[in-house]
């Protein structure tokens, strides 16, 4: 695994770890890359990958490298610019021979030279748009000149005034003089003048990649790209690759026209004429990015005949599938695609230079655009060189390189086309052509495996595909831009018969992987790369017992969702039990590695019926973040960054129809309902409905071991974080002490401080309210500050905690009802222990506690007690947070964390019985109060939560 990078793509070299594909080659030959093992020595790859295309003579072929050698060791001028360049001419000579010998009859075209496909579209687009404005204004200009010779026929008498000129666009009555006609022709001419600031439409079709630039990426079909950027581009209308009539009927909606005078025959009448709206429309004979998708000879005449008769020039995108690619120069010759425009890179430049080409129809072209468009390192000496000797290389012994493209090309689709013959369940479709083809795999989104069925739905599936392929086989591929279930195979012509044997077998070994649902075989690669399972492939193809099923209820249900669901071992076995062969350690690890998805795809719902007749639908949505991680994280300070990432799920979630989120107790720690702020998203910790249950176990176990609360000391670990703090509190009018201990992190001491100072406003508000006093608030109300403010009758919602806690320190020197420390020692005087932290490593063991405690834990993933060690100890573990739900309602497979079936966590059941009782946004943040918490026991129980 190559080190960490800070500078450069530092987010995706660390993404590429999620996948087992973060390698750095040293060194490549023909169809060879290596990459160095640990141990230093070098690792041979099968390159099928190839470049993204751009490697047709494959990787350094010699040829080309004596070439470059020859130029720069006899000091050939790179840089000349505003200079003849007779080797440009000479590509675009070469060029132009060929297009005439693959679209007989064609006219020449003129070339320019840049650096990269995208810039080679953006000069067609811009070109495109400079020859279409131009003639627009040459129209205006017609049409004005007209009006000119029409008012002066008028005033000389030529032509008289017309009887009516009903095409007036104002529907003005006729002019009965010449200052009428002028006018109405002004206006007229006016509003032509106004169309001159329409923009352009270009077309483009479904599944089209043509760039990333701000031109280029309008014209890509991806979201993912375009709509970033949608605010700064073209107006582009994109049409469906196999339906021609779409055009059209698009072409009609945004035909625009002018008014034109015409003077003949005695008379002057108004006419419509057409308004060159159309700029471009560009295409790829073979779509290479959306998965691999060879276009019609029908589809190619029908496209070509609309945009003649509407005057739309055709770009034709030949970045990836020309240069021989396909079996011949120009795939568009192959399936009938003749462009006004054409655009090359990639291979043009033999793997060696950065170099395009956008080829333009001599009668289309605009000798103009040369001054306001050019390039510092377009039309390089060193590229255009390059570019050259990749030209004559080709087109060597009559074209012999597209030859062999074609013939290995069809063995490869042979090969792969009897592999999904094999296996119809894996496969979904081999396609392309020549040198260019795709490999779509089936089912992924319904797979049984969890491990794989997310990858699919998080779009990596081709990732993990390829990282596996990478790793076990040492044959590298990638998957299509935006059809990750696509693996691209484009590699170099000189592909040999045991390379497609080599692939072969290890396609043959996926299959048989993924037809077994073992995704052990995917995440091993990921997180030892240089080593195999110990197990072979074991099949896990059918559907979990406990798999919960997607709910086929069809009674309306409000949606809820759970998010930050963190990863542990436990939970990743959990969710796929073909991990269960890999150690804890491992599989830490992998949860590391896959961290930077960031989330991941939602698992099952879950259908809770209230017995009260209202329904919820219950999601999952986990963090692909693991416990340990969350830990550091939250230890760090990194808060700002744990709830950044929160807010983006949340907007995820929300656009999947949820308006309501429960956040797990490692997400509370850090974020409340001010500070995540997600507009239309309801969100809340649960930990009303979680102090609830920690009371309630609290009480039970006291009762059962020590005869009662009262005269007991709890000790609350995590006393600083929000569930140990109100825990506390609401514990104070039970217990006679409260020992509250923190991390000692930055900080610490002022959080522990103001929950010791809300322990003792919980108490004064008992005092307040009278009755029977037990705990804290019957010691304090010994006190003389406290009898003075009943004298005083002081409020007991008016602040109060931090003067109690002075008095009590001035009178005492050492505080005897609430002890704040970081020290882990004073656990010791606990009676009661509650651990409330988010360490996932165990926190307690017995050696901070006395003999007979009860711990109750809390903690969510409950990894910070070893309970095993507890109980050998003779102190009592309770594990608490968890309530029973209605009708038994259980988690699907990965969701549980350890639960049993039927078991909710309470920070997750409240968010439930809320959303079953209807209850508004407000409700969800409330101020977890003594009062709030009886009403939210009485509202689970009503719902039919078993507490």
């Amino acid at each position: 695994m190559a080190g960490p990078t800070r500078f450069s793509d530092s987010c995706l070299t660390e993404l590429l770890g999620a996948f087992g594909t973060d390698v750095e080659y040293v060194r490549a030959k023909g169809d060879t890359l290596f990459h160095r093992a640990s141990d230093g020595t070098e690792v041979a790859v099968l390159d099928l990958l190839s470049g993204v295309g751009s490697l047709i003579l494959g990787h350094n072929h010699p040829e080309l490298v004596a070439e470059a050698k020859k130029f720069l060791d006899a000091d050939s001028p790179v840089h000349t610019q505003v200079s003849v360049h007779q080797g440009a001419d000479e590509v675009g000579r070469l060029l132009n021979e060929i297009i005439r010998r693959e679209f007989p009859g064609t006219e020449d075209y003129l070339i320019s030279l840049a650096n990269s496909g995208a810039e080679a579209v953006e000069g067609a687009v811009k070109h495109a748009e400079f020859d279409r404005l131009h003639k627009a204004m040459r129209l205006i200009e017609e049409i004005e000149w007209n009006a000119g010779n029409a008012i002066a026929a008028v005033r000389s008498g030529a032509v008289q005034l017309p009887d009516g000129l009903s095409p007036l666009p104002s529907g003005r009555p006729a002019p009965a003089t010449v200052e009428e006609f002028e006018s109405a022709l002004a206006e007229l001419l006016a509003g032509n003048r106004e169309k001159l600031g329409k923009p352009p439409v270009f077309f483009a079709l479904e599944r089209s990649f043509h760039g990333k630039l701000v031109g280029s990426v309008q014209l890509t079909h991806g979201p993912s790209y375009r709509a970033p950027f949608a605010a700064l581009g073209l107006a582009t209308r994109f049409v469906p690759p196999d339906q021609p009539e779409v055009l059209r009927a698009i072409a009609d909606e945004e035909r625009a026209t002018v008014y034109d005078v015409v003077v003949g025959d005695g008379r002057i009448d108004i006419v419509e004429r057409d308004f060159p709206v159309f700029a471009a429309l560009i295409v790829e004979p073979v779509q290479s990015e959306g998965g691999i998708h060879v276009l019609t000879e029908e589809f190619a005449a029908a496209v070509r005949a609309i945009c003649d008769d509407i005057g739309c020039p055709i770009i034709v995108d030949e970045i990836q599938s020309g240069m021989g690619r396909c079996g011949a120069f120009f795939a568009g010759s192959l399936n009938g695609f003749r462009g006004d425009y054409f655009t090359l890179s990639k291979s043009l430049g033999g793997g060696l230079a950065k170099v395009s080409a956008t080829l333009v129809r001599e009668s289309l072209y605009r000798k103009e655009f040369e001054f306001v468009h050019s390039s510092t390192f377009g039309r390089d000496g060193f590229s255009t060189a390059i570019a050259l000797k990749t030209l004559r290389l080709l087109e060597a012994d009559s074209g012999k390189a597209y030859e062999r493209a074609a013939e290995r090309g069809e063995r490869l689709l042979e090969m792969l086309r009897g592999l999904a013959g094999e296996y119809p369940d894996v496969i979904a479709d081999v396609r392309g052509r020549g040198l260019l083809i795709g490999l779509e795999f089936a089912g992924p989104y319904t797979a049984t495996s969890a491990i794989i069925r997310q990858h699919a739905l998080s779009g990596t599936f081709g990732q993990v595909v390829a990282g596996y392929l990478l790793r076990v086989h040492a044959i590298r591929m990638l998957p299509t831009g935006s059809a990750p279930n696509v693996l691209r195979i484009e590699p170099s012509i000189y592909l040999g018969d045991d390379d497609i044997a080599r692939l072969k077998e290890a396609l043959t070994e996926l299959c048989v992987v993924l037809r077994n649902q073992d995704a052990l075989h995917l995440v091993h690669p990921v997180i030892s790369p240089e080593t195999k399972p110990a197990v072979a492939v074991r099949d896990f193809s059918a559907a979990p017992a406990d798999q919960a099923a997607p709910p086929d209820d069809q009674r309306p249900a409000r949606k809820v969702a759970v998010i930050s669901y963190l990863l542990t071992p436990g939970t990743l076995r959990e969710l796929d039990p073909s991990l269960g062969e890999l150690d804890d350690d491992r599989l830490e690890l992998y949860g590391r590695r896959i961290e930077p998805l960031k989330a991941m795809p939602p698992l099952p719902p879950t259908r809770i019926h209230s017995p009260l007749g209202t329904s919820v639908e219950l999601t999952v949505f986990p963090l692909t973040v693991t416990a340990q991680r969350m830990a550091e994280r939250i230890r760090l300070g990194q808060h700002d960054e744990i709830r950044q990432d929160i807010e983006a799920y949340l907007r995820i979630i929300k656009g999947l129809g949820c308006d309501t989120a429960a956040m797990g107790l490692h997400a509370g720690a850090v974020t409340d309902r001010s500070a995540v702020r997600v507009p239309g998203m309801t969100t809340g910790s649960g930990l009303a409905l979680t102090a609830a249950t920690v009371l309630r176990d609290l009480t039970t176990a006291a009762e059962q071991h020590h005869g009662g609360l009262d005269g007991l000391t709890l000790a609350v670990l995590g006393g600083a974080g929000r569930t140990g703090s109100t825990c506390a509190a609401l514990a104070a009018e039970h217990v006679s002490k409260i020992v509250l201990v923190g991390s000692g992190r930055d900080g610490s001491e002022a959080r522990l401080r103001a929950a010791a100072h809300r322990v003792y406003q919980e108490a004064w508000s008992c005092v307040a309210e009278g009755g029977e006093l037990s705990g804290i608030p019957a010691l304090l109300r010994k006190e003389p500050l406290i009898d003075g403010w009943l004298r005083e009758q002081r409020p007991g919602d008016e602040p109060s905690g931090e003067l109690i806690a002075r008095y009590v320190e001035d009178r005492y020197g050492t505080d005897p009802f609430v002890v704040v420390t970081d020290d882990l020692s004073a656990l010791a005087e606990g009676h009661l222990v509650l651990s409330a932290v988010t360490s996932p490593t165990p926190a307690l063991t017995g050696e901070y506690l006395r003999a007979g405690a009860v711990v109750c834990d809390v903690a969510v993933p409950a990894s910070t007690v070893d309970s095993a060690a507890l109980l050998r100890a003779g102190i009592h573990y309770v594990r608490s947070g968890i309530l029973t739900a209605p009708g038994g309602a259980s988690l699907p497979a990965g969701a549980r964390g350890g639960l049993g079936d039927g078991e909710l966590f309470a920070g997750v059941a409240e968010a439930v019985v809320l959303a079953l009782a209807d209850a508004g946004p407000e409700q969800y943040g409330a101020q977890v109060t003594r009062s709030r918490l009886r009403d939210i026991r009485e509202l689970a129980r009503r719902h039919g939560f078993a507490l």
